[in-house]
């Protein structure tokens, strides 16, 4: 089978204006495919170069004044070429460190190791399918010494929303897996009005009007997104199948409770997944909250089985081209190196798809289309 490494590349780094610069970011790829352990510089230059390589390649990410941006966009366009019916998913990510001088460095709690972890935060935005999911884009967060926090959860979803849409079709639905994180709230209101497929999973206690008042019995208060659901799910229920097993997907259409009855109703939807639905506790491993109120259940149940694609591929096939591995002090820097690693990333997932699915066969053909909750 014919390898795509150098038609891949060819295409993605036309944005560089000079020639040395094409060199040094296929050499950086080539040693984040090859490397052995940790994909720091000096390892891939030793993998890939020869002397004097190691300063080149540091001073091409680090100090050099190439713009990522045009690079992401390459990216962006190569995958939509492949996949015209994927999705967006924006996913958190905590990235340890063990010393302080990397930079963005400091303590938060991490959903992946689920305790307090020192260490970097980013968002990352992912083009996903059924076939597979590669980053194109990312924002960390700056808190504490590393001056005024200059990229909150909220400017940071946005950042990579802004991205996306100016580089490839603006209408592309989007996942937001941000959970629990203390930004999910104001995600919400801000990004589901905005009248762009959308999807974002909640915590379950996030309030919620239901536009059914019996639904929760509790007249248009605001109560619980888990509530409606543990009352939706007594009355209706439908099954799927995937993922780890039988699983099941309850729908309510509800309202925010600060914008009034103006606004148009949103689908709130559980799903439990991997387990049949008797004996299962009363709230649901997860919340969403779409203004997609024309795709069915089944539709939103194979959706919400990307973010776990992507966690995965974030667990391994992003360890194995260093996303985590980037040592400096240079904000500039770790972008580079990020986009980067999401060209090695792409590399490694299109060489995986390929023998069943050159094309990346979308995951639910109409969501595209999509309309907003009526």
């Amino acid at each position: 089978m014919k390898d795509i490494t150098p038609d891949l590349c060819a295409a993605l780094f036309t944005g560089f204006r000079r020639y040395d610069q094409r060199i040094r970011a296929r050499q950086y790829v080539d040693g984040l495919l090859s490397a052995p352990g940790r994909k720091s510089i000096a390892n891939i230059a030793a993998a890939v170069g020869g002397p004097g390589d190691e300063q080149r390649l540091h001073h091409f990410v680090s100090d050099s004044r190439w713009n990522w941006d045009p690079l992401r966009s390459a990216l962006t366009r190569t995958l939509e070429q492949r996949a015209r019916s994927a999705v967006w998913v924006v996913r958190p990510v905590s990235i340890p460190k063990a010393g302080e001088h990397s930079v963005g460095v400091g303590r938060h709690f991490s959903a992946d190791a689920e305790h307090v972890v020192n260490g970097q935060q980013a968002y990352g935005i992912w083009f996903a399918s059924r076939e597979a999911a590669v980053p194109v884009s990312w924002r960390m967060r700056l808190t504490g010494r590393w001056g005024r926090e200059r990229s909150s959860g909220d400017e940071g979803v946005s950042g990579l929303l802004a991205d996306v849409r100016r580089w490839g079709d603006p209408r592309r639905p989007v996942l937001l897996d941000v959970g629990d994180v203390p930004e999910a709230p104001a995600l919400v209101s801000r990004h589901l009005r905005e009248g762009c497929p959308l999807a974002v999973r909640i915590g379950g206690g996030l309030p919620l009007t239901p536009v059914r008042p019996t639904v929760a019995g509790a007249g248009r208060r605001a109560v619980p997104a888990r509530r409606i659901l543990a009352t939706a799910r007594r009355l209706r229920a439908t099954p799927v199948t995937g993922g780890r097993g039988p699983g099941s997907v309850v729908t309510a259409r509800v309202r925010l409770p600060d914008v009034g009855l103006a606004q148009e109703p949103l689908v709130l939807f559980g799903v439990w997944d991997g387990t049949a639905v008797a004996g299962s506790p009363p709230g649901p491993p997860e919340v969403w909250l779409t203004n997609m109120g024309t795709v069915s259940p089944g539709a939103l149940w194979s959706l919400t089985r990307l973010p776990h694609r992507v966690a995965e591929g974030w667990r391994t096939r992003g360890a194995a081209v260093g996303l985590r591995d980037f040592e400096g002090r240079s904000l500039a820097g770790w972008h580079r190196h990020m986009t980067l690693a999401s060209c090695a990333y792409t590399i490694l997932s299109l060489r995986a798809a390929a023998p069943s699915s050159p094309s990346l066969a979308p995951p639910v053909a109409p969501v595209s289309r999509v309309r907003s909750a009526a």
